[in-house]
């Protein structure tokens, strides 16, 4: 299940989704014509929302007469494309990138309502093998990373904390320059728990604090 809004790469909160071709187009494994997109409850969408969504994108959408030697680059987190029925002949060159974006120390951050700066771009440690991440996370902080994501249920919090303070007893950052993220997981919704869990994730960090405690899904 995908959440229908997310955050895009300008900041902004956007209808992210492929509702109307998941429900008109995508079969496999996961996909059912007609039954690919649901409620929260998995009830499928009425036939007529979908078609009131897909009429108010034909009428706002922007279509564009190519010519030759044109192309265009699109941000899929902010511009939904397709493309209209045609004849002739077409080539297609498609390419998704593999290099990476150099992470400095001068990146980008965002500012919370707390004011606080989040660094814009992060280390995810999930699925990372617990014996490998204090390793890993020490070099992606050698490599400039500053926003590390954990959470309980990802078992590998003690090496995670174990490759930060390798990082912060060698000089190459402080505690304050780091950005800590880690979750709540779902057993511990209960008022009494929460605190319990959180001093259990900074224990096993080997943290006097996180930056940041989010719950990790919102159902119990």
């Amino acid at each position: 299940m995908l959440p229908a809004v997310r955050v895009s790469s300008n900041g902004n909160k956007t209808f992210f989704n492929q509702i109307i071709a998941a429900y008109t187009g995508w079969v496999d494994s996961r996909n059912e014509y007609g039954k690919a997109v649901s409620f929260g409850d998995n009830t499928p969408l009425p036939k007529d929302v979908i078609e009131s969504l897909a009429k108010f994108m034909d009428d706002n959408k922007c279509a564009y007469q190519w010519s030759n030697g044109q192309f265009c680059i699109v941000d899929n987190t902010v511009a939904y494309h397709s493309r209209q029925p045609f004849s002739g002949r077409r080539r297609v060159f498609a390419c998704i990138g593999l290099d990476t974006k150099p992470v400095t120390t001068t990146q980008t951050s965002l500012v919370l309502t707390s004011g606080d700066q989040m660094p814009s771009i992060g280390f995810g440690v999930y699925q990372v093998p617990p014996e490998q991440t204090a390793d890993v996370v020490y070099n992606a902080v050698k490599s400039g990373y500053r926003l590390f994501d954990e959470a309980s249920c990802y078992l590998n919090e003690v090496e995670c904390g174990q490759g930060l303070k390798k990082a912060i007893d060698e000089g190459l950052v402080t505690r304050k320059e780091l950005w800590v993220t880690s979750k709540l997981w779902n057993t511990y919704h209960r008022k009494e728990h929460v605190k319990a869990a959180c001093l259990r994730t900074l224990k096993d960090m080997g943290l006097e604090y996180l930056d940041l405690y989010l719950v990790h899904f919102p159902i119990a």
